[in-house]
């Protein structure tokens, strides 16, 4: 009896085997689930560095976490530093505010540029007290004011940036540094070629001028401050002389020491005796000062007068006679009076179009009704 059931086992078990061993008939395809797709993970991308380094005029170099974005112009001269930041797109919405240093009393920058209608214009000779509440990251001024109004807004923690902007060269280089500022090096680069290109094209004429053919020029800046008419010649390192010198004349007071502008007497303007001379009003008024001296006693017995080499210097919202951005502007305009016949094609009007137009990018509109009915001069 278990012979009979272990053998029943045996084939029972023997065909459990072979039905397992033999391959399954399927009549479709059994679903199996796609993969999941695994995106792969985007890479970190490193943080993007928006801190900036800064070289100012003093040789300082300020670190900034971000581009200043609320900055202030303040002090003496600072026309000449806002006209300088304007010269870069990004100054309209940079800048919160400036003082008005204007000489003439006219706003170039609200004129020029509708945008920074909404500007804060501060008090002239504003101070920390009147700087602080507008809560700057940047404050820009003249370098020689570092000690007198620089160290009390530093005390406040407010970053401040020295420009020199007083000869061609300086000029050049603090370009640079707004460019720093303003995260557009490449526009700086621009202005620069820009400034380099208007001089060349001037000095490579006049360079050619022989010493003995170089007439002597004389530069006053005329005063009737308290009622009292004066004179006065620049020192030698500002730019006045400079341009005397780029546009092809020879300065007649180079022999003459002075710190600063200095008064001289109508004796020495005889003296001198110059073949040109050149008058200087800050407030908009040489052509007036020319007319007059035309017709005074003293005045009528020198060379200048007689031979009509006694000009009014141009000016539209500043005199062009200054480390202003518009002393190339100056310089041509010398030059051409100076050497005729070397700058036969030279038209002040035109010249004028191409510098707003060049170095401030406005419209021939604006520049039309807005720059040129401002022009004053012997033009």
């Amino acid at each position: 009896m278990k012979r009979i059931f272990s053998n029943t086992l045996l084939v029972i078990l023997a065909f459990t085997l072979l039905t397992a061993c033999a391959a399954p008939t399927l009549t479709e395809a059994p679903q199996v689930a796609p993969p999941q797709v695994v995106e792969p993970a985007s890479p970190t991308e490193a943080p993007v560095d928006e801190s900036i380094t800064v070289s100012d005029a003093l040789g300082r170099t300020l670190e900034f976490d971000a581009a200043p974005s609320r900055i202030l112009i303040v002090g003496r001269a600072a026309f000449m530093l806002l006209d300088a930041a304007f010269l870069f797109p990004e100054a309209p919405e940079r800048i919160i505010g400036y003082e008005l240093r204007s000489q003439t009393g006219l706003d170039f920058v609200q004129t020029a540029f509708p945008a920074a209608a909404g500007m804060t214009v501060l008090e002239m000779d504003s101070g920390p007290e009147q700087i602080a509440p507008l809560n700057p990251d940047l404050v820009m001024m003249k370098s020689y004011l570092k000690e007198q109004l620089g160290n009390q807004v530093e005390q406040l923690g407010i970053k401040v940036v020295y420009l020199d902007l007083e000869t061609p060269e300086q000029i050049n280089k603090d370009i640079q540094t707004l460019g720093q500022i303003f995260g557009n090096p490449t526009r700086a680069d621009e202005l620069t070629a820009l400034y380099d290109q208007e001089r060349t094209q001037v000095t490579d004429i006049s360079s050619t001028v022989a010493e003995e053919e170089k007439p002597s020029v004389l530069v006053l800046q005329y005063s009737d401050k308290g009622g009292e008419i004066a004179f006065s010649v620049p020192p030698m390192n500002f730019l006045q002389y400079t341009l005397v010198e780029m546009a092809g004349g020879i300065p007649v007071w180079k022999d003459m020491p002075t710190d600063g502008w200095t008064v001289v007497s109508i004796e020495q303007i005889a003296a001198w005796n110059p073949d040109a001379v050149f008058i200087i009003h800050y407030q908009g008024k040489a052509v007036e000062v020319v007319e007059a001296l035309k017709s005074d006693a003293n005045w009528m017995l020198l060379d200048v007068v007689k031979n009509n080499q006694l000009f009014a210097f141009p000016l539209d919202f500043q005199s062009w006679d200054q480390p202003d951005t518009r002393w190339t502007l100056g310089l041509a305009w010398m030059a051409a009076r100076l050497h005729p016949d070397l700058y036969p094609d030279f038209n002040l009007v035109e010249e004028t179009k191409s510098f707003y137009a060049n170095f401030y990018g406005l419209s021939e509109e604006v520049i039309t009704n807005q720059v040129l009915p401002l022009l004053k001069g012997d033009l």
